[in-house]
C-alpha cells in the first residue's frame, strides 16, 4: 500500500502566493479557516448525517492529511454517518485543487466543490468534483447555476480508490477548467452554458446517498463503512485584472496509469 501511494501522490507544493489563497497539509485542523459539520441532515438525496469524530487527522508515514470516516449509525436520522468540512470564508474566481484518494462502494460520493445556496442567503452556484463509489474509475463533473444542473462523466483511466491523485478546477469569469493530475478533461464556457457567478464555500465530503437517486449512485449497503484521504486541499485566486492563476501547484511522481 506504502508503494501505490508514493506512485500516486503529489511529492512537493507550492505556496500559494495570491492573497486569500492557502494550501492546507492538514497537519492540523485549523478552526479559523475550516468549519467540520456536526448535525443532521435533512436532504432529499442524501441518506447521510454529518459527525465531527468521523474528520481524522493523520500523522504516520504512510498517509497524512484528513482521512473522512462514513458508517452505519443510529443516532440521527439518516442510516449513516459521514464527514464534511468547508471553509468559513467564501471564495469566488481561481484554481481549486485536492489530492484525495476516494471511497469504494455502491452509493457512496467522495466531493470536493464550491456551494453557495439559500443556507447562505444567495441562489444556488456550485462547481463540483465527485467520485462515486460504484464506478471509481470515473469522474463525475457538474456545475449549478440558480439551481439547474449541468453534468458530464469523464473517465478517469485509474481507480481513484486505489490511491491518492491530484484533481482540479480552474473558475473563470466566462469558463470553468477541469483537471486531472495537472492535465486539462473538459471545459465549458459562456456560449455553451451559464457559469456560475455567486462566490462559494469550498468543501470536501464523503457521503451516502439517499436510495431516491440510485440511478445516479447506487445504494449503500446497511452494514456499509468506507473512509477516502484527503492529503491536500489548495486554492489560488484569480488577478482581477487577467482572470489567470498557476493551474498546476503540484509535482506529481509518474504513475502508469497517466501514460
Amino acid at each position: 500500500m506504502l508503494r501505490s501511494t508514493l506512485l500516486c501522490s503529489a511529492i512537493a507544493a507550492a505556496p500559494a502566493s495570491a492573497e486569500g489563497g492557502f494550501i492546507d497539509h492538514f497537519k492540523s485542523l485549523d478552526p479559523s479557516r475550516w468549519y467540520v459539520a456536526h448535525y443532521d441532515f435533512r436532504h432529499p438525496h442524501f441518506d447521510t448525517d454529518w459527525r465531527r469524530e468521523n474528520v481524522e487527522i493523520l500523522a504516520n508515514p504512510s498517509e497524512t492529511g484528513l482521512k473522512l470516516h462514513l458508517h452505519p449509525h443510529s443516532d440521527g436520522i439518516n442510516r449513516f454517518a459521514g464527514a464534511s468540512v468547508r471553509t468559513h470564508t467564501p471564495s469566488h474566481y481561481g484554481f481549486y485543487e485536492a489530492e484525495f484518494r476516494a471511497a469504494k462502494g455502491p452509493g457512496l460520493v467522495t466531493g470536493i466543490f464550491t456551494y453557495t445556496g439559500p443556507h447562505y442567503g444567495t441562489r444556488h452556484d456550485e462547481i463540483d468534483i465527485e467520485v462515486l463509489g460504484r464506478d471509481t474509475t470515473s469522474l463525475n463533473i457538474a456545475w449549478f447555476v440558480d439551481g439547474a444542473l449541468h453534468q458530464r462523466t469523464v473517465p478517469l483511466g485509474f481507480d481513484a480508490a486505489d490511491c491518492i491523485h491530484t484533481y482540479g478546477f480552474h473558475w473563470q469569469l466566462d469558463r470553468i477548467t477541469w483537471f486531472i493530475n495537472g492535465k486539462a478533461i473538459f471545459e465549458v464556457n459562456d456560449t455553451q452554458a451559464l457559469i456560475p457567478k455567486v462566490p462559494g464555500h469550498f468543501f470536501v465530503n464523503l457521503w451516502a446517498a439517499d436510495p431516491s437517486i440510485k440511478a445516479w449512485a447506487g445504494v449503500a449497503e446497511a452494514s456499509q463503512r468506507a473512509n477516502a484521504n484527503v492529503k491536500t486541499l489548495a486554492f489560488t485566486p484569480s488577478s482581477s485584472e487577467t482572470d489567470k492563476v498557476e493551474k498546476v501547484r503540484f509535482k506529481r511522481v509518474a504513475h502508469p496509469s497517466d501514460q
